[in-house]
């Protein structure tokens, strides 16, 4: 056997499957390669903000008694060791045209799915630098490349087909439901509508922005956020409250004055209601984020009316009921520090009137000196 035939016995790894987050830029695909299937998500290809995650499916030859060093070390996708293998040790195979990837919910995350059975997951929470990369049926154990799924399957299947069906649902006409459901509550809450701009740029999901006024304070309110929930607020949130939190909209109010400068936050607020899918990340109660385009101000904080009784909020109800409005806030750059340094919390106590916080009009509302 010479030089050539050696060379040539080692393929280039083939995707025998691929698909496309709805909603993050994310690539989730599935690659065979001389020695094992892998389950990839390629995140913000383009960008510096760019990640890789990878979860080990099975084996497709003998399984080596310790790490594959040799793949690692040639930047090739590594065998698991025996020690961590549930499936027959000499290997097995896939078909390909049995596979199915499922994107949970939030966009950030996938199932794999052989035959309509789940045989590997990579949830939102992996993270290789934690020794965590996923799950797979044919890991045994906390494997190098992949936990056990044994114990995670149900919770993890159950959410794999809740997520389908979302999916599916939000195939078809779906919008002129979810529009009408969304002007009868604003409708309610600051009586006619004035205006009505589409803020997803044609594109899916579909996202508007419903302004009106009410005495004598002009709102403007998205329509569509919740539709999807967001990225990773699941890490950071009780199981209990994250039905409450984990979708959302985005309001905006000010005094009759400042009708000119709604505009601008609308504008703010379009780009704000894709941000979270965007860069794999969540609004909440307290979150801030950098805003200079009003003179004196530094910052916009995001606050829940479901977390502080005195303010106002629209009387979302039915399936709306399970979503949350944060009320955006200008924040000086005196109080933008103040909030850095001592926290929402703090902040919030500073405030004399927490009735109308939400209801700009050109004041500051937590530290007037």
């Amino acid at each position: 056997m010479g030089f050539l035939d050696v060379f040539n016995k080692t393929k280039e790894p083939e995707i025998i499957l691929e698909s496309w987050s709805p909603v993050c830029d994310i690539q989730a695909f599935v690659e065979k390669s001389d020695t094992c299937y892998y389950l990839y998500l390629w995140g913000n290809q383009t960008s510096e903000q760019r990640f890789m995650k990878s979860c080990w499916i099975c084996n497709r030859i003998k399984a080596p008694k310790t790490l594959d060093a040799k793949a690692m070390k040639n930047g090739q996708a590594p065998m698991m060791p025996e020690e961590f293998v549930a499936h027959d040790l000499k290997g097995m195979e896939l078909e390909a045209d049995k596979l199915e990837i499922v994107w949970f919910a939030e966009g950030d995350a996938a199932s794999l799915l052989s035959d309509g059975q789940l045989i590997c997951v990579i949830p939102g929470w992996a993270d290789a630098e934690n020794g965590f990369y996923g799950y797979s049926k044919y890991a045994k154990g906390m494997g190098n490349y992949a936990w056990e799924l044994t114990n995670a399957e149900s919770v993890l299947m159950k959410r794999t087909v809740d997520s389908k069906a979302i999916w599916a649902g939000l195939n078809g006409e779906y919008w002129p439901q979810v529009q009408a459901a969304h002007m009868e509550v604003l409708e309610n809450f600051f009586g006619k509508h004035e205006k009505y701009f589409a803020i997803d740029g044609g594109k899916f999901p579909a996202r508007a922005l419903v302004t009106g006024t009410y005495n004598g304070v002009v709102y403007g309110i998205t329509v569509g956020m919740s539709l999807i929930p967001m990225p990773r607020i699941e890490q950071y949130v009780m199981d209990s409250e994250l039905t409450k939190l984990h979708r959302i909209e985005l309001g905006f109010a000010a005094t009759e004055q400042y009708r000119t400068l709604c505009e601008l936050f609308y504008s703010t607020m379009s780009s704000l209601a894709a941000y979270p899918w965007q860069e794999i990340t969540f609004f909440s109660h307290g979150h801030t984020v950098p805003f200079e385009a009003i003179d004196g101000f530094g910052a916009i904080l995001f606050i829940n009316p479901r977390l502080i009784s005195a303010l106002e909020q629209p009387e979302y109800k039915d399936y709306l009921a399970d979503m949350s409005l944060l009320w955006l806030i200008p924040l000086t750059m005196q109080e933008y520090d103040y909030i850095m340094s001592e926290g929402s919390r703090a902040l919030l106590e500073q405030a004399e009137d927490l009735e109308n916080i939400h209801i700009f009009d050109g004041n500051p509302k937590f530290i007037n000196e």
